[in-house]
């Protein structure tokens, strides 16, 4: 089984993720492998959405796969479906039938038992302070901001940070999970 670290940058002109959103830049990291780093501004949403998931099924065509994200369930499945399939790379029914394969490990669900069963206080800049490890660089708040002053620098470095802080986490949820729940419990 091949392990990879995945994080989905977006452009969204809304507070919350919005159906239309375009995907800008995805990052993902193989376990024992370098960082790869797909960007939008330097071809097309589309070549981007077709590089990662051409990267997908081919790693789907002989091992499984095992996708690490932070809040990969409820963001970057959907994003990276819709855009996906909106931008023509593959017809819905085999998107679908490709991610159904990927086993999705979503670091934020594996630290919602730890903390009573609640997401309070598990956004990635609080779970960093907390366990004391690099938080992410930037906030995805001012992703937007940085791709509209073509600040694209930042956002490779607020992605980069983001992989750094999920292969953090991943440590801590796998090696330490007794002290982060301990440290999650205290007030």
């Amino acid at each position: 089984m091949v392990f990879v670290y995945l994080d989905v940058e977006t452009y969204s002109l809304h507070d919350e993720p919005r159906f239309g959103d375009k995907i800008i830049a995805i990052g993902y990291e193989e376990v024992g492998g370098k960082l790869e780093v797909l960007k939008e501004w330097e071809s097309s949403e589309k070549t981007v959405l077709s590089e990662f998931y051409n990267y997908l099924r081919g790693k789907l065509s002989y091992e499984k796969v095992r996708i690490i994200g932070f809040n990969v369930l409820m963001f970057d499945i959907i994003a990276l479906a819709v855009r996906l399939y909106r931008n023509s790379v593959d017809e819905l029914e085999n998107i679908f039938q490709n991610f159904k394969r990927i086993y999705w490990e979503d670091l934020l669900r594996c630290l919602y038992p730890l903390n009573k069963f609640s997401f309070k206080g598990l956004s990635a800049e609080e779970i960093a302070d907390k366990l004391k490890i690099e938080k992410p660089k930037y906030s995805n708040k001012e992703i937007c901001k940085f791709y509209d002053g073509h600040e694209y620098g930042k956002i490779v470095e607020h992605l980069k940070s983001d992989i750094k802080f999920l292969k953090d986490l991943s440590y801590w949820l796998k090696q330490r999970t007794e002290d982060a729940k301990r440290i999650l419990e205290e007030k």
